[in-house]
């Protein structure tokens, strides 16, 4: 029911209720008052009666009454002083003389005690309900009392006849103030009834409209209170929808997979990782836990999460379809939220504790047999090889090979894990790669010689490389030794490069066993050799090519291979310039 109705009723109500109980209070008070004045008017006319009397004794008693009360308009009764009749003007001669003795009456009685009285009440001679009023005759005449009696029906009438006014006066009141009532609630509630039309409006969604601020000062008040609690809830919403973004951004964006788990099992919430992680096509939001994670070790560690209440961590593997690795950590929230759960991929973390343990067998393997060699010789000479002059001077050439290969072995993993750390520091610069290429192959001559290769220099003089020299020199050491180590006898080692645009090229090619299709992407890998054999043999570490790469990348240039089996390999190595190399920096 509208405010308006509401008022008009409640002030209709008080309206009925003050009127009927102002008609009510009139309607007694005029009853008093037409009364009183009836009761005045009989107790005068008594009085004035008694007083005829008294002055002119009537000879006819009988006439006498009926003559008074044809005047008077009432019933006139004269009364001995013993209480007989003498004459009525409601009876005829032979009816006063049967009627009762009246000195009992309430009315007479009065008189007798202090000159007048009166009463209400039945007449037991005419059955007809009277009001007397009696009067005392001083004297010794033989009427000692006059009554005057008017019917109670006429005092009703002119009761009832004012009453009839006051009435019409009553609801005439009633009805002009229900009309002032209803135009004052209409003007008092019309403002209210605007602002709550505002109010549903801006609660539908036009958040751009605003209370008008007129009418009285609370209304006014209230319009401005209202304008006021929608910028603030505008601004509550702007803040809170701000952090949904945040978070709803910061949810999306992890790597990390989350995952919010109901006390039903049922998800209520999951970012972008976690659909990647169990390739779900679409928002898995209320669907049971069953349904979306096919994984019986990850709904274990959630429903032992949800049972105990303390947060549980555990490493689950070979995730179907991926074979990646998770951490995951359930952790029990408020009994409504449920469970939140983490997945931390620690793939790259168990493959690089696998290269670790590659690694350290790598190294154990080869420094095992150097040591072992170097083990046995030792224990021969210190048995009794040392009188052998021959020998000994063989056995302690073959040690101190062993000692050098694994001297060699542990320079190239000290600088392998310093180029990978990044303590390696390139000082860049301009350098000829023609000049250093002849430093380089004169320094390998001796080898040269004894594989019995022909090598070639084909880099035009000057080549400029924008290169660190020393790590230039590394590079070139590494690829023409080995060009040399897996040659053939009688084969061929080119160097040769080109210079376009951002990138300077050098290669190093060579006429030698060549490499597998298989083997060209391990090459490059600690310790990987396509003929381990060989290798050792060649006294290699198995770490150069590892070396290369890295390198490589610290220049921010990349190294490639091309190679067919039995007709040899060519490895090529791209520098980017000093104008490209921030270009290739940012690519990397």
């Amino acid at each position: 029911m509208k405010l308006r109705r509401q008022l008009l009723w409640v002030l209709i109500g008080v309206l009925l209720a003050g009127s009927l109980a102002a008609a009510l209070g009139g309607v007694w008070v005029l009853r008093l008052a037409v009364r009183d004045n009836f009761a005045g008017r009989l107790r005068a006319e008594t009085a004035t009666l008694a007083r005829w009397i008294t002055e002119t004794p009537a000879t006819d008693p009988q006439r006498f009454a009926e003559n008074a009360a044809a005047r008077l308009g009432a019933r006139v009764t004269l009364i001995a002083a013993d209480g007989r009749v003498v004459a009525d003007s409601a009876k005829d001669r032979e009816g006063v003389r049967l009627m009762d003795n009246h000195l009992g009456r309430p009315e007479i009685q009065a008189a007798m005690r202090r000159g007048f009285g009166e009463s209400l009440r039945l007449s037991a001679s005419t059955n007809v309900e009277y009001f007397y009023s009696a009067h005392r005759i001083e004297g010794s005449g033989p009427v000692a009392y006059v009554r005057l009696a008017l019917p109670a029906a006429d005092i009703s009438v002119v009761q009832a006849r004012y009453a009839g006014w006051l009435s019409l006066v009553v609801i005439g009141t009633l009805l002009v103030m229900a009309a002032i009532a209803i135009f004052g609630v209409r003007a008092m509630s019309k403002p209210l009834e605007r602002m709550s039309a505002t109010a549903e409006r801006i609660a539908a969604g036009d958040l751009a409209l605003e209370a008008a601020e007129r009418g009285p000062d609370e209304v006014r008040r209230l319009a401005g209170s209202l304008n006021r609690m929608k910028r603030t809830l505008l601004e509550q919403v702007a803040e809170a929808e701000r952090e949904r973004s945040l978070l709803s951004s910061v949810v999306s964006d992890m790597q990390e997979g989350l995952l919010l788990v109901g006390p039903d099992l049922r998800v209520r919430l999951c970012n972008r990782a976690l659909r990647e992680i169990f390739e779900l096509p679409r928002d898995p939001a209320g669907a049971l836990l069953a349904e979306v994670v096919r994984h019986p070790a990850v709904v274990r560690v959630i429903e032992r999460a949800l049972a105990r209440g303390r947060e549980i961590r555990e490493s689950v593997t070979r995730f179907p379809g991926s074979g990646r690795s998770f951490d995951v950590h359930a952790t029990p929230l408020s009994p409504e939220l449920g469970v939140i759960v983490l997945f931390f991929d620690i793939t790259r973390l168990e493959r690089l504790e696998g290269v670790r343990r590659e690694f350290v067998a790598n190294v154990s393997h080869e420094l095992r047999t150097p040591l072992t060699s170097i083990k046995a010789f030792v224990e021969t000479l210190l048995g009794g090889g040392l009188e052998d002059r021959d020998n000994a001077l063989r056995f302690l050439g073959i040690i101190a090979k062993h000692a050098d290969r694994m001297q060699a072995l542990i320079d190239d993993i000290t600088d392998l894990s310093r180029i990978e750390t990044g303590a390696v520091e390139l000082e860049l610069g301009s350098v000829d790669a023609a000049q250093l290429a002849r430093e380089v192959v004169t320094q390998l001559r001796p080898q040269i010689e004894r594989h019995g290769v022909t090598l070639e220099n084909e880099l035009p003089a000057p080549f400029p490389v924008w290169t660190d020299r020393r790590r230039l020199e590394q590079l070139l050491t590494n690829l023409i030794d080995n060009a040399i180590k897996f040659n053939r006898r009688g084969g061929r080692v080119t160097i040769g490069g080109t210079a376009q645009g951002r990138w300077t090229t050098l290669f190093v090619e060579d006429t030698g066993i060549g490499i597998p299709e298989g083997a060209r992407d391990k090459i490059f890998n600690r310790f990987y050799r396509v003929d381990p054999a060989r290798s050792r043999e060649a006294g290699g570490t198995g770490l150069g090519l590892a070396i290369v790469k890295h390198l490589m990348w610290l220049h921010g240039g990349r190294v490639r291979v091309d190679s067919e089996l039995g007709r040899g390999s060519r490895f090529t190595l791209e520098f980017p310039t000093a104008n490209g190399r921030r270009a290739a920096a940012g690519r990397i």
